[in-house]
């Protein structure tokens, strides 16, 4: 009885304080947990609240030494095997399973969204590759299917190419030698924050990583017919996926396929920025100062603390400039930059966010300086305004509506149509008809998807979810039913020690007269 009486009131607890607990519960970008993902794109005031620190007009080392100083706040060091937290996980390439995934060809189940991640049955975007890959059942297992004509999906699958060496690789864009590993030491870059970096880790095409990069830096070949350049094909599909050549500036370079040279160009500059000045973290762990120039060799390996006082340069800057504008950034990139800030690393890279800041960094003479404007390169803006049939106040478990919303999408002031719209209340998707299981003052806002993929939120507009009279009524007897079952429990109990405290007394008694 007693037991069952104990029982009936932390079920009861249970269901008032967990649930309270849960909805109430905000997102922790500095402990993610594989558990718990955070799929939501951020909105724009929470992206400048993390750059909050710095103001318009900021530029060239100024820029970069603030940068820093935002970039490795949190910041979290990656497992280079597994591409996710220490310790998280044993499972290789686990993370790319995570940020590297194509979620319009593997959209997520209703399972993921409530727990972990998948890492096989998913098509994974790979740098150097026009199609996705398929991953069947393990990174390794090089039975990979692929679009040929890709994004048209009429052409496939069909089974990638199992030839000797065809294979994914885990490829540094900003090559580790620049920097950020060891001389005596060739796996040295694997203790060191720097190069178990995320944001400059990719999954990427065997071949063009050993035979085309290499430890070239990036740039345009001038002559791709030229006896000197080498084309490079890739084993998995047999396309080609690059040159390696010369560049503009007389020296050899590997030029990449189009649709990655933008996003090349950004993990660049973001290292060049989380990089900017050398720093010792202790344990052995030291972080390299890395800058941007042209004409530079492919050269030998540098460790971290060679760049202490002599910063490591990588190219071709002018190059990577252009790749940056001509290219511009893409859905998948803010996908990925997103999953890698909450979910992974903690800290985000400010040239997906903000690609204009490139040139403030590493062209200051021909910048204005930073603006935040134009979030992802967009030239959008998508406001929504609430009618008087919009509702803000809700009572706690009521529906959703968005009657009485309208809104409206601008491509440089002209009006156009969304591809689609969806609706979040504090970063959880809503929609009509939803049960609302917060409590208190909500941001709700909207995000639009363009005809180009390019995702575009909205002003923000706050909303009251309260407890109405009858539930609070409720909550009120409920906790009065706490308190008298505790109050019984608790005479039953004083009811139990007296009698045992007056047996006690009679066995002394009696033991005393014998």
């Amino acid at each position: 009885m007693y037991m069952a009486s104990v029982w009936l009131i932390l079920s009861t607890l249970s269901a008032i304080v967990v649930p309270y607990s849960f909805i109430n519960a905000t997102v922790n970008h500095v402990s993610p947990s594989p558990n718990n993902i955070d799929y939501a794109n951020s909105t724009e005031s929470e992206i400048n609240e993390y750059y909050s620190s710095l103001t318009e007009g900021q530029k060239g080392d100024e820029l970069l030494d603030n940068l820093q100083n935002i970039l490795k706040e949190g910041q979290i060091k990656v497992d280079y095997n597994t591409g996710y937290i220490e310790g998280e996980s044993s499972k290789a390439w686990y993370g790319y399973s995570l940020y590297e995934r194509n979620y319009d060809l593997s959209p997520l189940t209703e399972q993921e969204k409530n727990g972990k991640f998948k890492t096989s049955d998913i098509w994974i975007n790979v740098l150097y590759l026009n199609s996705p890959i398929y991953i069947e059942s393990s990174f390794n297992d090089e039975n990979y299917k692929y679009y040929p004509n890709y994004p048209d999906l009429t052409g496939g699958p069909v089974t990638c190419l199992n030839a000797s060496g065809a294979g994914l690789d885990r490829e540094h864009i900003l090559p580790k030698s620049f920097g950020f590993n060891m001389k005596d030491d060739i796996e040295g870059y694997k203790d060191l924050t720097a190069g178990c970096d995320a944001h400059n880790l990719h999954a990427g095409d065997n071949q063009a990583n050993q035979q085309g990069h290499n430890s070239y830096p990036y740039g345009n070949v001038v002559d791709k017919n030229s006896d000197e350049t080498k084309e490079i094909t890739s084993k998995i599909t047999g396309e080609i996926v690059g040159y390696l050549g010369f560049g503009s500036h007389g020296t050899e370079v590997f030029e990449p396929i189009d649709k990655d040279k933008g996003d090349i160009a950004r993990s660049i500059f973001y290292m060049c920025a989380r990089y900017h000045n050398y720093e010792d973290l202790g344990n052995g762990d030291e972080t390299p100062a890395i800058t941007l120039g042209n004409g530079i060799d492919k050269g030998t390996t540098r460790d971290p603390i060679e760049t202490k006082d002599n910063p490591v340069a990588y190219g071709e800057l002018d190059d990577l400039l252009k790749w940056n504008i001509e290219d511009p950034v893409s859905k998948y990139e803010i996908t990925r930059n997103d999953l890698i800030y909450k979910n992974v690393q903690g800290n985000r890279n400010p040239f997906v966010d903000y690609p204009e800041w490139a040139n403030a960094c590493f062209d200051p003479e021909n910048s204005d300086g930073i603006k935040f404007s134009n979030l992802n390169g967009s030239a959008y803006s998508f406001k929504i305004e609430a009618t008087s049939e919009f509702k803000t106040s809700y009572n706690f478990l009521d529906n959703f509506s968005s009657k009485g919303l309208t809104t409206t999408l601008t491509e440089e002031d002209k009006e156009i149509q969304p591809v689609s719209v969806k609706y979040y209340l504090n970063n959880n998707e809503i929609k009509d008809g939803d049960t609302l299981l917060a409590f208190g003052n909500k941001d709700f806002f909207a995000m639009a998807e363009t005809e180009s993929g390019t995702f575009v939120s909205s002003n923000t507009i706050h909303i009251e979810i309260t407890f109405s009279t009858l539930q609070i009524i409720i909550a009120g007897a409920v906790i009065v039913l706490i308190l008298i079952i505790l109050i019984i429990i608790f005479a039953n109990l004083s009811k139990r020690n007296k009698k045992k405290v007056r047996k006690a007394v009679k066995n002394r008694l009696t033991k005393t007269r014998r």
